[in-house]
């Protein structure tokens, strides 16, 4: 019973381990990303170009996230990790085939894709068609941009095959390269352009084809070099793409509800656009620091938990993860609530991105801070039921949420503009996580024990003193204009709110905080 215990241990750490090793990597690119966005502020603001350029590079980034990152993953791991255990001949036939059908799939997608640019752009965009400015300016950003999913898509193969052999790095550290190829374009290219949006969209080129090369060192060294053939017919490609289907809209589910926002923001006031995405990048960083490193963490262990019979197990693993997202994030909520106003000033307000902009975008990420706990927690659950092969519950509950999201848009955005549009994505995500939930209750039993519901009160309560902090603090203490004062004013009332969080905590009786149940 000791030796089972400790591999249990084991194995849970290896979890946590291997969460932490991707959030850190995604720390260090989203840093740079945060860098990247100051200087495309900077260059852009949020003029009728940066509104442009922002939905240009929406569109290659939507059919990556729905058809590559997430969903190929998903779709890929459950059945590799079957063929490896025949054989690694197996497993690399498998791969070699899907490869092959992936890369012909997405190169006759990019080529239709930028030969009806003008009809895609309208279905994503159809505010902008009676704006020529931005219509124009997006159209031609879109077709230099667009090809970047094939580089991306192939490059997210590479990351679920490396997932699979439990190497985290190198796909977690890949995104950074475009940061850094986007911030070259911004500082090299863009003085030598007129258009600086045309030399940032090059910078997106280069980024794609160093993101793609940086993989073939790290697939040799697990003994695969892709040699893609076409084999379409081999059952395991066809395995794959039952899960592939309804995965699309299953995982995808919060980015769907986004895009609607940025497709009825079109058809609001110049700036709309820009606010959204500027938001958002904020709303990413934890979701993808914790909410996607916990699920990408997890895919691998919890299908083999559930492919050997061993629910409880994965019960338990989900229940940790939950639970730690929870004592993450809900103080990671209040602290973008309460200073979402600080935090963009500091980061964007600088050249053509004005004080209004500054405000109007802290508006919108109050809106999408009120979904991130459900955005991570949507994250994971959809993980947990693709881990067990089942496809088909968060596909269906993935149609229902986006029906959702687009009633609330349309309801919201007329009072409320484009905050109304963020605030329905956040409110659509609590009814996604709602029906996941429920399923996975009816299915495997009770996720969460006594125990843990009571951690996750605590972690409520802890919060609200720090609420009080972050509230008050601004009063006594003026947020300064000089951007270095900015910085150090922003720095210090985080980490006293971060020390008010957990010395209630353990006020609270929370001796161990994170304690694995």
């Amino acid at each position: 019973m000791g030796v089972e215990s400790m591999k249990s241990n084991q194995k849970k750490s290896s979890v946590f381990r291997a969460a932490a090793k991707v959030g850190s990597w995604t720390m260090l690119s989203r840093i740079l990303g945060f860098i990247r966005d100051i200087f495309i502020a900077r260059l852009l603001g949020a003029s009728p170009l940066a509104d442009a350029f922002f939905v240009a590079f929406k569109l290659p980034n939507f059919f990556r996230r729905m058809f590559a990152e997430g969903t190929l993953t998903v779709a890929l791991v459950p059945v590799l990790a079957e063929q490896r255990k025949k054989s690694e001949e197996d497993a690399h036939a498998y791969l070699n085939a899907l490869a092959g059908l992936l890369l012909a799939a997405l190169i006759l997608f990019t080529i239709i894709g930028m030969v009806g640019m003008p009809w895609l752009l309208y279905a994503f965009a159809p505010g902008f068609h009676d704006d020529a400015t931005r219509w124009g300016q997006a159209l031609t950003l879109a077709r230099i941009m667009f090809p970047y999913l094939t580089l991306i898509s192939l490059a997210a193969m590479s990351w679920a095959v490396l997932n699979t052999y439990r190497k985290f790095s190198v796909a977690a550290a890949s995104p950074a390269l475009l940061n850094i190829a986007i911030i070259f374009a911004a500082i090299i290219l863009a003085p030598l352009h007129d258009n600086p949006a045309e030399a940032l969209a090059v910078g997106v080129m280069l980024g794609g084809a160093l993101q793609l090369a940086i993989q073939f060192p790290a697939l040799k060294r697990i003994g695969w070099i892709p040699k893609p053939t076409w084999n379409p017919k081999l059952p395991e490609i066809h395995d794959t793409l039952k899960l592939f289907g309804p995965a699309v809209l299953g995982i995808a589910a919060v980015q769907i509800n986004i895009l609607v926002g940025t497709i009825l923001a079109t058809l609001l006031p110049t700036g709309a656009v820009s606010y959204l995405y500027y938001a958002d990048r904020i709303v990413q960083l934890p979701l993808a620091l914790f909410g996607i490193a916990m699920g990408t963490a997890l895919l691998p262990t919890l299908s083999e938990h559930l492919a050997n019979h061993r629910t409880d197990e994965a019960k338990q693993d989900l229940r940790q993860g939950l639970t730690w997202l929870t004592w993450i994030i809900l103080p990671s909520m209040v602290g973008i609530m309460f200073l979402a106003e600080p935090i963009i000033r500091t980061l964007f307000e600088h050249g053509k991105f004005n004080t209004l902009d500054a405000t109007n975008t802290s508006h919108a990420l109050q809106a999408y801070a009120v979904g991130l706990l459900v955005f991570c927690w949507a994250r994971v659950l959809s993980t947990a039921c693709f881990a067990g092969k089942d496809a088909k519950a968060p596909m269906k509950y993935a149609i229902y949420t986006v029906i959702v999201n687009i009633i609330l848009a349309v309801i919201l955005m007329q009072p409320f503009g484009f905050v109304g549009l963020a605030l329905a994505s956040a409110l659509a995500s609590f009814f996604n996580v709602g029906l996941l939930w429920a399923h996975l209750h009816q299915k495997h039993g009770a996720i969460f024990n006594l125990q843990s519901w009571k951690r996750m009160f605590s972690a409520a309560l802890a919060s609200a003193p720090m609420a009080a902090w972050l509230y008050y603090a601004p009063q006594f203490w003026n947020f300064p204009s000089d951007k270095l004062a900015q910085g150090l004013w922003l720095t210090a009332v985080i980490f006293v709110g971060i020390f008010i969080f957990f010395f209630s905590a353990w006020l609270f009786g929370e001796r161990k905080l994170l304690k694995r149940n």
